[in-house]
């Protein structure tokens, strides 16, 4: 199996090292976006810390909330589809591999599920609040963002709001990581040249990133070939808008979990050092 992994990066070289690392195995390659707004020498000693045939991409300039995520993965996707990968993943530079690579090849094989992601309509996960209103990147954040956002609530009350362009007719949601086969990535990136507009719509959502290919696969002919579980380890406390920092308390159940990678780590390399040490201990005993 051919299998490229995304990653989203902005900071810690000696962190994204670990994970690329990590990850390198026969067959396997690493396309690398690092966010424009990170200084140029914590990117240059990012593309030091990692083997050369690692592919960095042209850089977007990221913004939380924004649809400069979506156009970063999309890079991302284009790079390793070039190459004629089989699977792609998404990961975060805070992400890490919590099986061994036999054992991601072999969860990725079995079950003939064209994707794995976190998969909800709107009555699981509500966000119309994001789409059906004006959210330009630029503002987000920003005073006169909300500004616009309340202007935006009073009319929605009134009937006034955006509507789905064609050929979407509902939007589903949830965490922007996921592994996609070959098919299901070409699938979005043929959609994203076969309707502009409807990128376009995107473009002035709210976190379109936990939006965006899950929309696009429910409309491409996918729906019934993906998985809903994303292959993910997180730990949540009530009311946090992001997972917990996994700590060395959380080992026990990262060496349980049936999930393929988790997220998300302390930069400083102490937890995945324990964890690299459990993986090789398991993998000398098959």
């Amino acid at each position: 199996m051919r299998l490229a992994y995304l990653i989203l990066a902005h900071t810690a070289p000696a962190q994204l090292a670990r994970l690329v690392g990590r990850l390198m195995a026969p067959g396997v390659r690493v396309y690398v976006h690092v966010d424009a707004n990170t200084p140029a020498d914590v990117f240059a000693a990012m593309q030091a810390s990692v083997p050369a045939d690692t592919v960095f991409i042209i850089r977007h300039r990221c913004r939380w909330g924004g649809f400069s995520l979506v156009a970063a993965t999309l890079g991302l996707m284009r790079a390793a589809r070039a190459d004629g990968c089989d699977w792609l993943v998404l990961l975060s530079g805070a992400d890490y591999p919590i099986k061994s690579h036999a054992g991601i090849v072999a969860r990725l094989s079995q079950g003939g599920a064209a994707g794995h992601l976190d998969l909800r309509s709107e009555a699981e996960f509500d966000v119309r609040y994001r789409w059906q209103a004006w959210h330009p990147e630029a503002l987000n954040g920003r005073p006169a963002g909300r500004l616009l956002q309340k202007l935006q609530r009073g009319l929605n009350r009134t009937g006034l709001r955006r509507r789905l362009p064609a050929p979407l007719t509902a939007v589903w949601a949830g965490s922007q990581w996921w592994c996609l086969r070959h098919d299901a990535a070409d699938a979005v990136l043929r959609f994203c040249d076969d309707y502009p507009k409807a990128i376009d719509f995107f473009r002035s959502t709210l976190v379109p990133d936990e939006m965006f290919i899950q929309t696009v696969l429910m409309h491409s002919g996918y729906a019934s070939q993906l998985g809903r579980d994303p292959l993910r380890h997180l730990v949540w406390t009530p009311g946090a808008w992001s997972p917990a920092t996994l700590t060395g308390a959380d080992l026990p159940a990262l060496l349980a979990s049936d999930a393929l990678f988790a997220r998300k780590f302390a930069s400083d390399g102490v937890l995945t050092t324990q964890l690299d040490a459990a993986l090789n201990a398991r993998a000398t005993m098959i």
